[in-house]
């Protein structure tokens, strides 16, 4: 598959599954999930797709923006401007999800989303890229360029600005490829691994 292959569709709430597989196992040796979900973790690889894959449904449910590339190779979740933070009743309706994925490091990673909400620039309104990801297998083809095409190119189109955390440092080339600047470095929970927020504005 090359860049010029790479097909970025809408996902349909019937994709829910396909989108919540691929973002599982491109975040699977992501620090900050294995700093949530240890490696040793039983059944880590059903738990992962457990998340991602109610992420993806609360994403869907919502109307927001969440994109699958090409059959599943990849996926990213995006919030309209003004729309990023979700509405407590909807963290209760997935709470089976997370109870099923994280276990006993449930309130640990409550306290993660936390601190990194209580971070996320409030103005002006900007989109937020809540989660990107391609397949470890379909890496470096390209399609995480495409995925964050599909929201950047409207952005630029109406000024806005687009705000990201990145949980994984190989992954900064890429943003910073397509114009975000990292604003922070923070460690998850004080001690923890790395997290980077990154913003970019309109080009």
């Amino acid at each position: 598959m090359t860049t010029a292959a790479v097909q970025v569709d809408r996902a349909t709430r019937d994709q829910e599954q396909a989108l919540g597989a691929a973002l599982a196992d491109a975040f699977r040796d992501d620090p900050v999930f294995e700093f949530l979900v240890p490696k040793d973790a039983t059944n880590r690889d059903a738990r992962m797709v457990t998340f991602f894959t109610s992420m993806a449904r609360t994403y869907l449910r919502r109307n927001k923006h969440a994109y699958i590339a090409g059959d599943g190779r990849g996926g990213a979740l995006w919030s309209a401007p003004g729309s990023w933070r979700l509405p407590q009743s909807e963290i209760l309706r997935e709470t089976p999800s997370s109870i099923k994925a994280f276990g006993r490091n449930l309130p640990r990673a409550l306290r993660l989303l936390t601190q990194v909400e209580g971070l996320h620039p409030k103005d002006p309104k900007h989109w937020y890229l809540g989660y990107l990801g391609t397949r470890c297998d379909s890496q470096g083809l390209g399609i995480g360029s495409a995925m964050l095409r599909e929201v950047l190119t409207h952005a630029d189109e109406t000024r806005t600005p687009a705000y990201l955390e990145s949980s994984n440092e190989r992954n900064l080339t890429l943003y910073e490829r397509s114009g975000f600047r990292v604003v922070e470095e923070i460690k998850a929970l004080g001690s923890g691994p790395s997290i980077w927020r990154m913003w970019r504005d309109p080009q």
